[in-house]
């Protein structure tokens, strides 16, 4: 009886070890209870400092500490998923052409460039790639998704990865419902309002009722549209809020390039505004920040 005691102790502490961070991220993401630093999301990963969509950038955002990774994906003639933002290679790559008139195996052929066009010994990443290097560490927002989904969804499946995703989009709950369907339970799903001044507050209400997420996305090109003072009731209503510091379309110009000179009006303005995630092209700065001003 003792043994058995002592065999059911050591399962738990195995248990316990083999929680990841991504398990805690998603524990967190789930919880209603504020966050104690706002989330971190390396747009195309840490793309400033290496080659977008690249297994290098993805590694830089482990070593730093960011959250979630976004990640775009296409797909290759013979039907597999890589990394690439844009239907062609030209602008990312040493070749031409759309990634759809290539085998993976063509592909791989070819080098990625850096950020200035200089050419890297980087090749085009498979998203299974991307995903056994993001397991266990970063949550994976995927962008691109919806004419993917299917082939999406399986990979991710297959990599072990599928409590790994995250997916967003505009779009109303009807238009999911037709265009889409149901997502696995595992997936969070997060709408994304685009506030254009008229018919926000309708959005939002759609957003609020018919969507089972823990997240939702507000992008706003000016600060004084109505619904931005709803954020503290979506807040209030258990859910986090995701907004952007990518440029200032879409965030009323407290963006990234604004940090570099004024953090606390590009940073600290949005999480004074509710952001409980920031998706940024600059992680490191936003980490930096954070660091520094929310110990």
């Amino acid at each position: 009886m003792r043994l058995l005691s002592v065999i059911g102790m050591l399962l738990v502490a195995v248990s316990v070890c083999a929680a990841t961070r991504v398990d805690s991220l998603r524990e967190a993401i789930y919880s209603q209870s504020p966050f104690n630093r706002p989330v971190v999301i390396a747009h195309r990963g840490d793309w400033r400092s290496g080659t977008e969509n690249s297994l290098r950038a993805i590694r830089s955002c482990i070593d730093m500490g960011v959250d979630i990774v976004e990640l775009d994906i296409a797909m290759t003639r013979d039907s597999v998923l890589v990394l690439m933002h844009d239907d062609t290679i030209d602008r990312t790559t040493t070749g031409s052409g759309r990634v759809s008139d290539y085998t993976l195996a063509q592909l791989k052929e070819f080098n990625l460039l850096s950020p200035i066009g200089v050419v890297t010994r980087q090749k085009i990443p498979t998203f299974k790639e991307a995903l056994a290097l993001c397991r266990g560490r970063l949550l994976v927002q995927v962008d691109k998704w919806p004419s993917l989904k299917d082939i999406l969804l399986k990979e991710a499946s297959e990599a072990g990865c599928l409590d790994h995703i995250i997916l967003r989009s505009s779009w109303s709950s009807s238009k999911i419902n037709r265009d889409i369907g149901a997502l696995p339970e595992d997936v969070i799903y997060i709408p994304v309002l685009v506030c254009k001044g008229d018919g926000d507050d309708e959005r939002l209400d759609d957003f609020l009722e018919n969507f089972d997420t823990p997240v939702i996305s507000f992008s706003f090109r000016h600060t004084d549209y109505p619904v931005l003072r709803r954020i503290k009731e979506t807040r209030d209503k258990g859910y986090h809020v995701w907004l952007n510091s990518l440029w200032d379309t879409f965030n009323g110009g407290h963006d990234d390039e604004r940090a570099y000179e004024n953090p606390s009006e590009a940073y600290g303005w949005l999480i004074d505004m509710g952001a409980d995630m920031i998706f940024t092209d600059h992680p490191s700065l936003l980490i930096n920040y954070l660091k520094s001003n929310l110990q």
